[in-house]
């Protein structure tokens, strides 16, 4: 055999991920994302990789601080209703154009126009002036965006909202849609970021190459592959193989890594920005109408040992909504404690016996966290008599079943996009949130959190944010659930990457050595 017929069996026995550059980073992703778009984007897998392509106004630095990216520098004025951003000189696009006001509005206007299925940034666009309009089909663009010069973009609602400025946005060129069709994200880059897109393989891969005019300078790696891989069980083989040089690992996969030995010195990890919870939809399932009926549930779920069995301690509980380290944590929340003497006695006070009389109950998520939901199931059975019936479901499909308010109970996540608490309690809980999976309503909260986005002085905010959040508690309307840490395995050659609260570290510091 000739060495160049070596190589290419080389290369067909090993799988293409095996011979790359050596200045490619490997890297796994959990599951397949659920879009590759910044207009449509809403679930944090994809977030994983868009946040490297593509940057808004400001950006979160790995300390949780919040830093300028695409604006250098904003005020508001009118107690928040009025937002003036001074946009970043010599910024260039991956198409090679300028990034400027005219891209902002353009992502803006998309963002809220009828039929782009704008994802969850649009949640972020509610109070501009004119959004009710365009959404309607009443206008073409947002009136309250108006460009001052290349540089200067204003932006009015129609309320204040001191949180304006740290919302991630993630605007794109304004003229590749017009240029490459709906597809434009399959045949173009259109961000700002350190990495342009390149392809997505589904099921298999995502391909990232550095941008070399990126105003941050240019990345000191030429790229990224990311391999889609949900088994915790492959990942690790995959990194023992030297296919991965950074494993961002699934729970069954840090539960062995952190008992093996092996990976003492490459592990890496750090606190979870992330409330975990179990949903209950009080429109698909009666019986959730009853609050006794939700707070027996809650009790009947021994929160320290699933700390120690689920997640071989590295977890910490979660008694609200808001998690240490993000501003507006109350520490002095009431802890949910493990009680199945009132836990029974509550359903029994509901009509509901030994659950007796309950209707058919599901509990549904992904495959990846079979096990974790089969946990949830078997512990309501054996404290409370109800039958739960576990059920897996693809993930694209589960995320847009849960964004229907289609799926009745079900343990799920939201990690923060910025360090604020309004994130966890406006997002998830607000009644008119689209991400409000689980449907809860309660107009004392809503008020609550509407009052919080005007007061521009954080103690007062933080204070209505904790109200809001034992109005939540208080009502049994979330089922709160440890939230394990991030984990993952690091070769020892490579520097400039790690965990944050949020995820990944910025892939702009990455060098392989």
């Amino acid at each position: 055999m000739t060495l160049l017929g070596a190589v290419v069996g080389a290369v067909f026995a090993f799988g293409l991920t095996s011979v790359v550059d050596a200045k490619t980073f490997r890297t796994n992703l959990r599951a397949d994302p659920a879009m590759m778009e910044p207009i449509t984007y809403s679930e944090i897998i994809a977030g994983d990789v868009l946040n490297n392509i593509y940057e808004g106004f400001s950006a979160v630095a790995d300390d949780g601080s919040i830093v300028p990216a695409l604006a250098t520098k904003w005020e508001s004025s009118e107690g928040g209703k009025v937002w003036l951003f001074t946009l970043r000189r010599g910024v260039k696009f991956h198409t090679g154009r300028e990034f400027s006001a005219k891209d902002v509005k353009f992502t803006m206007d998309t963002l809220m126009t009828p039929g782009m299925k704008g994802g969850l940034t649009t949640t972020y666009l509610k109070k501009v002036v004119g959004a009710d309009a365009l959404q309607k089909g009443e206008a073409k663009e947002l009136a309250g965006v108006k460009v001052i010069d290349a540089h200067t973009i204003e932006i009015r609602l129609t309320e204040p909202d001191v949180l304006f400025s740290i919302y991630p946005f993630y605007f794109m060129d304004s003229q590749v849609i017009a240029e490459h069709g709906p597809e434009w994200w399959s045949k173009v880059s259109a961000g700002t970021g350190p990495y342009k897109f390149v392809h997505w393989k589904r099921g298999v891969e995502i391909k990232l190459d550095a941008h070399k005019d990126y105003w941050g300078g240019a990345p000191k790696i030429d790229g990224v592959m990311m391999p889609i891989v949900p088994s915790g069980d492959t990942m690790l083989s995959m990194y023992d193989a030297g296919e991965l040089d950074f494993s961002y690992l699934t729970e069954d996969a840090m539960r062995r890594a952190l008992k093996d030995p092996r990976y003492k010195d490459q592990l890496v990890s750090s606190p979870r920005a992330q409330s975990r919870y179990i949903g209950m939809n009080q429109n698909l399932y009666a019986p959730f109408k009853d609050k006794r009926v939700r707070e027996a549930i809650s009790l009947s779920l021994d929160r320290n040992a699933m700390i120690k069995g689920l997640y071989n301690d590295a977890a910490f509980p979660l008694h609200g909504v808001t998690t240490p380290g993000v501003a507006g944590y109350n520490p002095n929340i009431t802890p949910v404690a493990f009680d199945p003497v009132r836990a029974k006695k509550l359903l029994a006070d509901a009509g509901y016996p030994d659950g007796k009389g309950m209707p058919p109950l599901e509990i549904s998520n992904p495959p990846l966290f079979k096990d974790e939901i089969t946990y949830y199931a078997n512990q309501i059975k054996r404290v409370l008599g109800i039958d739960v019936k576990v059920v897996t479901v693809e993930r694209g499909t589960f995320i847009k079943s849960m964004n229907a308010g289609e799926v009745m109970f079900f343990p799920w996540g939201w990690t923060a996009g910025y360090p604020d608490a309004n994130y966890f309690l406006s997002q998830m809980w607000h009644s008119k949130s689209p991400y409000n999976r689980a449907r809860y309503s309660n107009p004392q909260f809503d008020a609550l959190i509407d009052k919080a986005q005007t007061v521009a002085d954080p103690p007062e905010r933080y204070k209505l944010y904790q109200q809001a959040e034992k109005v939540l508690m208080d009502d049994w309307g979330t089922i709160p659930l440890p939230v394990p840490a991030l984990v993952a395995l690091r070769k020892p050659n490579v520097k400039g990457v790690t965990m944050t609260s949020y995820g990944y570290s910025s892939f702009h510091k990455i060098e392989i050595q």
